[in-house]
């Protein structure tokens, strides 16, 4: 098997891992807190990111500009991370990560045009108004009124991508550090200000939770965020930009699926369709060229 081959099926293991962190989240939500589970993350998130900048060779220097632009991240983080976690305590998990995570590339792609980062043409329109069409078909949208749209998970979904595309976007003026780096002081930084400013410990010690706590906690810690994240950034620097980011239309199927099997949350096909809907969006929007060794 090549090296690309291979490099690919770590790949789909790290969507996969992101992919769980939905419904895996709904089950850390009955042991701890929105701020206990953000601050206790990031926290050992940072810790086992060391080794990992350590074994890629890379420096823990930062200047003073992309320090600040890691705070900046790092305070647009802890927003996502709370949203993120209050719709999968509040909604279904599955449904959750599949709104969320294609709602934001789509909404980075807006913000990106509105501040011109992005020339536009027709198709990119088309493209969009498919991909917000696919967002709503994804949510059930014609099942709700519009009392309940304005309220409760829904709005969870879109605050959490909306803070997510914000932070894509101010991660951007970080160009010239590796982002292996800059996510390590995004994570630093996000574990000290949760802790700072919103930390409150109602459930005591973590040390004190049980076996499926701890399961459940490494994955979502080790597993989705440190593993996962570097894998991708080896995916991007290996194969592109581009074809690196086509593995991340696996993580809405993923998360459907995985609380569907383990969380027994119900299927709609109205989800998958409108995930593809979205996913189909995206590539047109990203002039992607699927195939095994597409660099861009």
């Amino acid at each position: 098997m090549s090296t690309d081959r291979q490099l690919s099926l770590w790949i789909v293991l790290a969507m996969l891992f992101w992919g769980a962190s939905w419904p895996i989240a709904n089950v850390l939500s009955n042991y701890i807190n929105v701020h206990e589970f953000i601050s206790y993350r990031y926290i050992i998130t940072t810790i086992t990111m060391v080794p990992v900048l350590w074994w890629m060779k890379l420096s823990f220097k930062i200047s003073l500009q992309h320090f600040l632009v890691a705070s900046i991240a790092a305070v647009l983080l802890i927003y996502y991370s709370k949203y993120y976690f209050l719709s999968t305590k509040h909604g279904a998990p599955g449904l959750a990560g599949a709104v969320v995570t294609t709602l934001m590339p789509v909404l980075v792609y807006l913000l990106m045009m509105f501040s011109k980062q992005k020339k536009t043409q027709r198709k990119d329109w088309l493209a969009l108004l498919l991909g917000m069409l696919g967002v709503l078909v994804t949510m059930n949208i014609w099942q709700f009124q519009l009392s309940e749209i304005m309220k409760g998970t829904s709005v969870y979904l879109l605050a959490a991508a909306t803070c997510w595309a914000l932070m894509s976007i101010v991660t951007t003026y970080a160009k010239t550090v590796s982002p292996a780096t800059l996510s390590f002081y995004i994570y630093l930084m996000t574990a000290f200000f949760d802790l700072i400013f919103f930390f409150e410990p109602t459930h005591g010690s973590i040390l004190a939770m049980d076996r499926d706590f701890w399961i459940s906690f490494l994955i979502v810690t080790v597993g989705s965020t440190t593993f996962a994240t570097t894998v991708y950034f080896l995916g991007i620097q290996r194969l592109g930009s581009k074809q690196a980011s086509v593995f991340t239309f696996l993580v809405p199927f993923f998360a459907v699926g995985l609380s569907v099997l383990f969380l027994n949350e119900s299927w709609h096909w109205s989800t998958v369709l409108g995930a593809v809907m979205t996913i189909i969006a995206l590539i047109i929007l990203n002039n992607i060229k699927i195939g095994p060794y597409n660099k861009g």
